[in-house]
C-alpha cells in the first residue's frame, strides 16, 4: 500500500515539480517503507523531498478567519472582525497563552496555523533528505546537486520563519534517531540561528545547477538562487537588529552580506517594477505591481521584481477585504490613521508629521506637523505620495464596482460609512486598496494580486538599512531615493540627512510606507526594540471620522477600540515580540532538559 501511495506521489511531483502531495500522503498506509528503500529508488526520492514543501505558508488573508494577523497587530491596520469576538480582537485584549493563541488556532485546514509544528516537521524531512541524498539513487547528478541546494534554501526559509515567530532555537542539522536523548538539547541564540540561515543560503548559491530565476513553466514550484539571496538578505539584516544581535555589533557584516545579495540579484535580471501600463486604473507603477500574478517566473517576465511569489490566490478582495458597495462579506484589516499619516507630500517630498516625534500625545490625537510640507488638514488626502492612493481607499476616492465608477463615502450616512457593529464596514475611515485589481468584483474572482514572499524592493531597503547602520549613509539614502523615484517622487525632492539618526528615521519611515500590508511592519517594529521593551507605537490606534453637514465636510481624529483610558491593542506589550512555544512541546522540553524554553512573558 505504501509503495502504491509513494508511486502516486511521484506522479504528482512530476506533474507539479516538487509540489505538495500531502493529500495523497495523508491516507494512512497499511505498512511503511524504510528510509533505505525510499532513497534506493529514483522515483521515491523526489516524492519524499516534495513533502517538505507542504509547510510553505499562504500569508495575506489566509490567517485565522481571513485576517492578515501580522498587519492587524501592528500599527498599520485594525481588524474589523473585532465585532465577531474572534481573531485579532483576542490579542487586542491581551488574550493568548501557550495553550492557545491566534496564530496556532486551527479553524480548518484552509487557514495558516501551527507554525511551530509544521516548520519543525519539514525541517526534519529536509535533514533526512540532505543526509541521504549523497548516496541516494537519483536519475541524474544534475538533480542531486540541484535538489540539495533547494533543500538548503527551503530549510533556511523555515528556520528564518521560526526565528521571526519564536526567537532563539536549537540548530538541528542532522535527523534525530528514534531513541534520541533530548536532555542535552540546548537553544542556540537567535543570532546564531540567523547566521545558520545565511550559511545555508550561501551554500545553495554556489550551486551552478540551481537557476537564478525559474524560466520553465513546468518548474514554477521550484526554488532558485534568487530566493536564496533574498532570504540571506533578510536574515543578515535581522541578525544585526537589536532584538536578535545579542549585544553584538554586526552591521558591517550585515552590510557586506546584503551588498553581495543585492549585486547578484541585479546581475541576474531582478529589478524594480517601473512599468505603468494602466495609468487610468493605477496611481503609479507601485500600485500596478501588486496586482501582478506571474510570480516573477518566465524567460522574460513583465514582473522582474518578484523573487518568490505565492502560488495561492488571495481571497477575492471584493469579498474578504472589500467595501459595502461591492456587496462584501467583510471589510478585513483596514488601514490606520498612523499608516495614512506616514505618506509624504508629493510636491515637497516632506513628511506630514515630524519623524522623530510624530505625535504630541500618547493617544496620537495631536499630530506634530512638519512645517512647510504642504499638508492641509481640511483636505487630508490631496497631493500625497502615489503609494497612498495605491494602498488606501478613503472618503472621496473612486473605485469601479464592476464597470461602474463609484465614489466612496465614509462620512455619516455614506455608502461606506464608519460603523462599530458590522464587520462589513470600516472602523478607521479607510479600506484597503493594495493587491486589488481595479476590475475586481463578484464576476472576476482570482483577479487580485498574489502574495509576494520576497521582492527586489525589499532587498533595496534591506541594503539601505544595513548601509546606514554601518555608516555608509549616502549609499543608504541613494537606495531609499531609488524606491521613492519608482513611487513617483521627483529627484528634486530626494531625501537627505546630515546624521546617522536622521538617516535611520528616514529609512524606517520608508519601510513603513513601501511595505504596508506585507507583514514587514509587524516584524520591523519588533526587531527594532529589545526583547523586554514594549512596542509603544502599537499602543493606540486611531482613525479619521469624516462628518458631513449639508455640503460641508470636516475631519476628526479618534481612537479606535478604546475611550483613551486604556490601550487600543494590549498586544503592544513586550511579550508579543514572540509567540509562545506550544504548551505540550515546551513542557516536554523543560522536563527533559531542566532549562527554561518558554519565551519571555508567556
Amino acid at each position: 500500500m505504501r509503495k502504491k501511495l509513494l508511486y502516486i506521489c511521484v506522479t504528482v511531483a512530476l506533474l507539479l515539480p516538487l509540489g505538495s502531495c500531502s493529500d495523497v500522503m495523508d491516507v494512512t498506509p497499511d505498512g511503511r517503507l524504510t528510509m533505505e528503500e525510499v532513497f534506493s529508488n529514483p522515483d521515491y526520492v523526489p516524492a519524499y523531498f516534495s513533502t517538505a514543501f507542504d509547510a510553505i505558508p499562504f500569508k495575506m488573508s489566509w490567517y485565522y478567519w481571513f485576517d492578515n494577523l501580522p498587519s492587524a497587530l501592528s500599527d498599520e491596520s485594525w481588524s474589523c472582525d473585532d465585532v465577531e469576538g474572534t481573531g485579532a480582537i483576542n490579542a487586542y485584549k491581551g488574550q493568548g497563552s501557550a495553550r492557545e493563541n491566534i496564530f496556532e488556532t486551527m479553524y480548518n485546514d484552509q487557514f495558516d496555523y501551527g507554525y511551530w509544528n509544521k516548520y519543525w516537521k519539514s525541517i526534519r524531512i529536509l535533514n533526512v533528505f540532505l543526509k541521504n541524498l549523497p548516496t541516494a539513487s537519483v536519475d541524474s547528478e544534475n538533480n542531486r546537486s540541484r535538489w540539495g541546494a533547494e533543500a538548503r534554501v527551503l530549510r533556511a526559509f523555515y528556520y528564518l520563519q521560526l526565528v521571526k515567530w519564536y526567537g532563539a532555537l536549537p540548530i538541528i542539522k542532522e535527523p534525530f534517531p528514534d531513541d534520541a536523548d533530548y536532555s542535552t538539547l540546548k537553544k542556540n541564540t537567535a543570532v546564531e540561528c540567523l547566521k545558520f540561515v545565511v550559511e545555508d543560503c550561501e551554500e545553495a548559491m554556489k550551486c551552478e545547477e540551481l537557476p537564478w530565476r525559474i524560466t520553465n513553466s513546468e518548474e514554477f514550484r521550484r526554488l532558485s538562487r534568487g530566493i536564496a539571496a533574498a532570504i540571506c538578505s533578510q536574515a543578515a539584516l535581522y541578525a544585526a537588529s537589536p532584538l536578535y544581535n545579542n549585544g553584538e555589533n554586526l552591521w558591517d557584516w550585515a552590510y557586506e552580506k546584503n551588498k553581495i545579495c543585492f549585486q547578484k540579484l541585479k546581475e541576474n535580471g531582478y529589478e524594480l517594477y517601473t512599468q505603468h501600463l494602466y495609468p487610468e486604473e493605477y496611481s503609479c507603477s507601485y500600485g500596478e505591481y501588486f496586482v501582478q500574478n506571474g510570480g516573477g517566473n518566465g524567460a522574460n517576465p513583465v514582473d522582474k521584481e518578484t523573487i518568490w511569489g505565492s502560488l495561492k490566490d488571495n481571497h477575492p478582495m471584493w469579498w474578504v477585504w472589500g467595501l459595502p458597495i461591492q456587496s462584501n462579506y467583510r471589510a478585513g484589516c483596514v488601514p490606520s490613521q498612523e499608516l495614512v499619516d506616514a505618506y509624504d507630500m508629493l510636491e515637497t517630498g516632506k513628511p506630514v508629521l515630524d519623524l522623530e516625534k510624530p505625535y504630541l500625545d500618547e493617544t496620537h490625537l495631536q499630530p506634530n506637523y512638519t512645517e512647510g510640507s504642504g499638508y492641509n488638514p481640511a483636505r487630508p488626502y490631496e497631493g500625497r505620495d502615489p503609494r497612498f492612493y495605491a494602498t488606501v481607499i478613503y472618503n472621496g476616492a473612486y473605485i469601479y464596482v464592476g464597470n461602474t465608477k463609484s465614489v466612496v463615502q465614509t462620512y455619516n450616512g455614506g455608502n461606506c460609512e464608519l460603523r462599530d457593529n458590522d464587520r462589513r464596514y470600516t472602523r478607521t475611515g479607510y479600506y484597503l486598496n493594495k493587491y486589488r485589481n481595479w476590475q475586481a468584483f463578484s464576476g472576476m474572482p482570482g483577479a487580485d494580486g498574489k502574495w509576494k514572499f520576497y521582492r527586489m524592493g525589499e532587498v533595496y531597503l534591506n541594503l539601505a538599512e544595513a548601509a546606514i547602520e554601518a555608516g555608509h549613509i549616502d549609499e543608504g539614502l541613494a537606495l531609499i531615493n531609488d524606491i521613492r523615484h519608482r513611487a513617483g517622487f521627483d529627484p528634486s525632492v530626494d531625501v537627505t540627512a546630515t546624521t546617522q539618526e536622521e538617516a535611520r528615521l528616514l529609512l524606517r519611515h520608508e519601510r513603513q510606507v513601501e511595505f504596508a500590508f506585507e507583514e514587514h511592519r509587524f516584524f520591523d517594529t519588533r526587531r527594532w526594540t529589545k526583547n523586554e521593551d514594549d512596542m509603544e507605537n502599537e499602543k493606540f490606534c486611531t482613525g479619521m471620522r469624516a462628518k458631513r453637514s449639508g455640503l460641508k465636510l470636516t475631519y476628526e481624529r479618534f481612537i479606535v477600540g478604546s475611550d483613551g483610558s486604556s490601550p487600543s491593542k494590549l498586544s503592544y506589550k513586550a511579550k508579543w515580540h514572540f509567540l509562545p512555544i506550544p504548551i505540550d512541546d515546551v513542557s516536554s522540553l523543560e522536563d527533559q532538559t531542566g532549562d527554561r524554553w518558554q519565551n519571555y512573558g508567556w
